[in-house]
Formats: structure tokens, C-alpha cells, sequence
């Protein structure tokens, strides 16, 4: 198959055009015809520059600039255009095949059409294979949940032991250091003689349910879950303890309420035991049904009412329905009724005070990217979990590969030139991929802790994610099996470098920055990627921005020399010297191809063309 146009998206004030394969003199305005509508043809000569997309010279796009006299551009959305062209010739000299340099395109269109043939053609072409799918079970259940963990393979065993022997002592399991064992050991029990025999009493030093790589709860959640446990255990006796003091209370009401308030308690700290964080949402929303304050996050800093006759929700509604308010009470008789007043403000006192802890402390549990840095011993539940996923995601491209016939030993010899990169295999860079999310990745962040995180995996992943991103395009496409061009193939693809850029974002946090060595000069900035490399109009994007040498106070700026409305930066926050994550406000860009340039207290680099803000098609 040799060199045509495969692609073409129109809008009132642009036409993109994609081809099979690089070209020459692609960016030359007049070797363009443009018919709109069809038999009309469009005078761009004066109206309209045209520019490569990107470095491979495989799509262009034309910006109409200003409205031809008799014509009816700026093109009007719902008409159909003819796009013919001339003078254009492959790389290598390749002229196109017949009726190849000729599309018709639909401004504003979906191209149904063509994505319906794409796929008729797909079905057609190649099987659909089917396997039997089995995921392995999610990390352990949540410590309040009541679930139980898988009995452990004879392969795990040793780990499940190490594992438990950690959370019991306090320490980490190390052969060589025996002192270290007996002297936690020691701390951790205390030994007493009751009735002529040694008893031995456990004193937790610590407090951790681990994921595979030795994370669990830690830091905030470890306080606040520990608190909440201490809170339902003292307030669960009180509020069975308590009855109505009015004597028109409806039984059946009472005991709903009753039954209703201890549930949610119950769920707050089990939510708040989960392994690898809190949901902020659940919980938020189980405080507001039990107390009836505000949710949280609408207010910056939230007064919460502590005051037990002004509390809402729940143990409002209990509080009224059994009448046992403190402040001009006329069913308080006796010393013992308001010891039932008593025990309901206790009750309140003690969720009030959690939810305290939890406005303090939730900023901690957000997934946003460049959200407060995390406890390393929660993250790395999360960071585990993304291991897993990447892992299922490699298997899942070997798979969409085997269903378009290409096999595993046409994928070691299905050679990729990449822009950055020497050229791989394609076998070889999915192997790498495995080989660091399954043993290297995990290995390094049990060994090295944090500094590792910094010096060693968010360089890999961020590597790994370019790499992948070059695969999924490389610059020999045009002569790869068609089955790699297909969109089920390309989609796991793009799938898979999905995966490790949310690697990065976990592992950002958490990492630790080695100091620099004297005298030795900083990394040279530079700009190498953007992913994703596009976005919508009247969207909200989070992007990656990909390179080296960034500093912690760099920042980020989209642009481009046509005059058009620039993307708004709204945050970007620093990962690390290689990555940074950037808010896009979309809403009011103008389409087009922008520069990307990040700029350091003492330098600045460009990404030429690195974003692209595509037309919203209901505009």
C-alpha cells in the first residue's frame, strides 16, 4: 500500500490533514485544492498558512486566517469539503496511489463514516480471539472490614511471614541483624509471672497493615484510624446505654435511630481503616449524614458545630426523638437521666472531635496529582496496585498484537525507530516494561525507600512512558504490519503509557531528592514530551510534561506567534527533576498548535508544537 491521506478533520477555522507516510513539500499552501461546497473551489492563496504538525512531516494544518472574498469561509459547519492535492510526494519520492490524494471531510464532522469503515475493515481483516480472563484478588482487605486474606501460596510464604513479623515487632526483618530482633522483640512484649508461669503481653510499637511492598497505614491514617477505632469502641456501650426521656417517643423510632447511628459510625472507621487510603468523598459524606455539618470541602475552613444540642444529622434527629438535650430540658428528673444527657454528649463529643481530625488531616488522602505529599507507607499501597496494573496492561498489547496475527517471534524482529531512542524491538520494549514494574520497580522502592523514588524510579517510568509513547508512532510506521496501525492495537498502547505516566504522578510525592555533590554543575533543562500531546476546547486537562533538569520553583506556559488565544496554566506542580504536572484551562483557547516552554530561575526551553488545542465539535 503506498502513500495516500488517511485522515482529515475539518472546522471553521482549520483543516487538518494526515497521511500514510512522511512527505515532501506537504507545507506548501498551494499544493492544496479545497472545495467547498463540492465543485466550488476555495481561494487560500492570502487567506490561509499552512504548517507541519509534527517533526515527522506525516500530518499538516491549514489555519484560515482571513474570509475570501466569494467564498464562504470561515468554513460553515454541517458543509463538505473536498480536499485534492498536487505536488506532494513521499519521503523517498513515492507519488500516491490512485485517488489517494483525495478526501472529503465533514466540517465539525465525527466522520462516523470513516471510523464505522475503520472498523468493518478491522472486524474483517482479523479475528476476534477471545481467552479466559482471571485478575488475581486486590491487595488485603481493609483491617476494620472483617475480611479475611488469601491463604497464602507456598511461594508467598515466606513473604506473609516476614510481613507478619514486621507488623508484630516493629521491625524490619533483616537475617543479619539478630541484636536488632531480641532487642525488639524485648520492646514489644513484657514478660510477667502469674501463678508460677510467664505470661507475655504484646505492646504494639507500631501501627501497619503492609501491601506487597511493605506500605500499609501509616502516618495520618494510621492516627486517625486508631483514634476513630478508640472513639466507636467508647461510644458503642454509651449509645446502647441510652433510652428516651420522652415518654411519647415511638419505640420503633428509637430503635432505628439507634441502629442507624451505629452503622454509620461503624462505616466511618471502616472507611478510614482502608488499605491504601480513605475515600475523602465516602467519608465526607458519612460525617454529613451522622452529624449534619456542611460538607467539608465546600468551605476552605469549616467551623464545625460542636455543641451537642446544635448537632444535625443522625444524632440530631436521635437527640430530639429520645429528648435527652441538655439546656431547659423538662424531662431531666433524676441524677440517672442525666447521666443519659450525659452519656448522648459524650457520644457527640467523640464524632465531633474525629471529624475534626479528619478536616485536619484529608488533604493527605487526595489522588489529584501534585496533591500534599503522602505518607510513604499508604502511597506505596496505591504505587503496588499500579505495579499490578501496568503488568495486566503489557498482557493486554501482547493480546490485542496475537489478535492481528502478530506473534511473539514477529514481535522480536519488529524493529521501532524512535525520534529519541535508538531503535527497539518491539518485544524488547514491552519486556522492559514487565521487568520494572514486576521485579526492578518493586525491588528498588523496599530496598531504597524515598531516595530511590527520586534518583532512580521516576527517571525509569518517566523513560519508560516516552518510550512507549514513540512506540505507539514510530517513525517507521508507514512500513510496519498494517496490523500495528489498527486502532485496537494502538488504543493498548496508548493504554499502557496511560498507566505509567499515573505511576509517575503516585510516586512524585513521595520521593526524596539527593543532595547535589559539590561542585558539580546542575542537569541541563530541556523539554522532551507533553503527554497528552492534545486537548479539547472547553475542557479541563492535566498534562505531563516530560525532561530533565527541572527546577522545584519552574514554571510552564503554552504559546504559540499567531496571534491566537493561549491555553491558561492554572498550577503546575513539580514531581521531580524530570516531571512536571500542569492544569489546563481550555476555555478559552483558540484551536491550533502551541509551543511549550518551561522556564527555571536562570534558564528556559521550548518544546516547538508540543500541544495541540483541537476544535470542540458543538461549538
Amino acid at each position: 500500500m503506498g502513500l495516500r491521506i488517511v485522515k482529515c478533520e475539518a472546522t471553521p477555522n482549520s483543516i487538518t490533514i494526515a497521511f500514510s507516510d512522511a512527505v515532501q513539500n506537504g507545507d506548501v499552501l498551494g499544493n492544496y485544492s479545497v472545495q467547498s461546497p463540492i465543485g466550488t473551489v476555495v481561494n487560500l492563496t492570502g487567506n490561509a498558512s499552512i504548517r507541519y504538525l509534527d517533526a515527522q512531516q506525516k500530518a499538516v494544518v491549514i489555519l484560515i486566517t482571513a474570509t475570501p472574498a466569494g467564498s464562504n469561509l470561515p468554513l460553515i459547519k454541517g458543509n463538505w469539503l473536498t480536499i485534492v492535492t498536487a505536488g506532494i510526494t513521499g519521503s523517498s519520492g513515492a507519488a500516491f496511489d490512485p485517488g489517494g490524494n483525495t478526501i472529503a471531510s465533514q466540517v465539525n464532522g465525527d466522520n462516523k463514516v470513516g471510523k464505522i469503515t475503520e472498523a468493518v475493515e478491522d472486524a474483517v481483516s482479523y479475528p476476534l480471539l477471545t481467552e479466559q480472563v482471571s485478575f488475581t484478588p486486590s491487595p488485603g482487605p481493609s483491617p476494620a472490614s472483617g475480611g479475611v486474606l488469601p491463604t497464602p501460596t507456598a511461594g508467598s510464604l515466606g513473604q506473609t511471614v516476614a510481613k507478619a513479623v514486621t507488623d508484630v515487632l516493629g521491625w524490619k526483618v533483616n537475617p543479619s541483624d539478630p541484636k536488632g530482633f531480641v532487642g525488639a522483640l524485648t520492646q514489644s512484649f513484657t514478660l510477667s509471672d502469674v501463678e508460677g508461669h510467664v505470661e507475655a503481653t504484646w505492646k504494639p510499637r507500631t501501627y501497619a497493615v503492609q501491601s506487597d511492598l511493605g506500605g500499609g497505614i501509616t502516618g495520618a491514617q494510621a492516627s486517625l484510624y486508631t483514634r476513630a477505632k478508640d472513639a466507636l469502641e467508647a461510644s458503642t456501650p454509651l449509645l446502647d446505654g441510652v433510652y428516651p426521656l420522652d415518654p411519647e417517643a415511638d419505640p420503633e423510632d428509637v430503635k432505628a435511630l439507634r441502629e442507624m447511628a451505629r452503622s454509620q459510625m461503624n462505616e466511618i472507621v471502616k472507611e478510614l481503616g482502608a488499605i491504601g487510603g480513605p475515600s475523602v468523598q465516602r467519608v465526607n459524606t458519612y460525617f454529613n449524614i451522622l452529624l449534619g455539618q456542611p460538607d467539608p470541602p465546600s468551605e476552605p475552613n469549616p467551623k464545625v458545630e460542636f455543641e451537642p444540642d446544635n448537632v444535625k444529622g443522625t444524632l440530631g434527629s436521635l437527640r430530639d426523638t429520645y429528648g435527652i438535650f441538655f439546656a431547659t430540658n423538662p424531662f431531666s428528673n433524676s441524677v440517672e437521666d442525666e447521666q443519659d444527657i450525659t452519656n448522648f454528649r459524650m457520644i457527640s463529643d467523640y464524632m465531633t472531635g474525629l471529624l475534626q481530625s479528619w478536616i485536619s488531616n484529608r488533604a493527605f488522602f487526595s489522588l489529584a496529582p501534585g496533591a500534599q505529599s503522602a505518607f510513604f507507607g499508604t502511597q506505596l499501597v496505591l504505587i503496588s496496585r499500579q505495579f499490578s496494573v501496568i503488568s495486566e496492561t503489557v498482557n493486554e498489547v501482547q493480546f490485542a498484537l496475537d489478535s492481528v496475527f502478530i506473534g511473539p517471534s514477529e514481535r522480536q524482529t519488529l524493529l521501532l525507530e524512535f525520534a529519541s531512542f535508538p531503535p527497539m524491538y518491539i518485544a524488547d520494549v514491552l519486556q522492559e516494561v514487565a521487568d520494572f514494574v514486576g521485579d526492578e520497580g518493586p525491588r528498588l522502592l523496599r530496598d531504597g525507600g524515598r531516595l530511590a523514588v527520586q534518583n532512580n524510579i521516576l527517571p525509569v517510568a518517566d523513560y519508560l512512558a516516552g518510550l512507549v509513547d514513540q512506540a505507539r508512532n514510530p517513525q517507521n510506521l508507514g512500513s510496519l504490519p498494517d496490523g500495528y496501525k489498527t486502532a485496537r492495537v494502538q488504543r493498548s498502547i496508548d493504554d499502557l503509557e496511560d498507566q505509567l505516566i499515573y505511576l509517575g504522578q503516585l510516586i512524585g510525592p513521595v520521593s526524596r531528592q539527593l543532595p547535589p555533590p559539590e561542585n558539580v554543575p546542575p542537569q541541563s533543562l530541556a523539554v522532551l514530551g507533553v503527554s497528552p500531546s492534545s486537548g479539547m476546547q472547553d475542557t479541563t486537562v492535566v498534562v505531563t510534561v516530560r525532561g530533565k533538569g527541572f527546577d522545584p520553583a519552574a514554571t510552564c506556559a503554552f504559546t504559540n506567534n499567531a496571534g491566537r488565544a493561549n491555553p491558561v496554566v492554572n498550577g503546575a506542580s513539580f514531581l521531580s527533576v524530570n516531571t512536571l504536572v500542569v492544569t489546563l484551562e481550555l476555555s478559552t483557547a483558540d484551536p491550533g498548535v502551541f509551543d511549550v516552554t518551561v522556564t527555571n530561575p536562570s534558564a528556559s526551553q521550548k518544546l516547538v508544537g508540543g500541544f495541540t488545542v483541537v476544535q470542540n465539535p458543538n461549538v
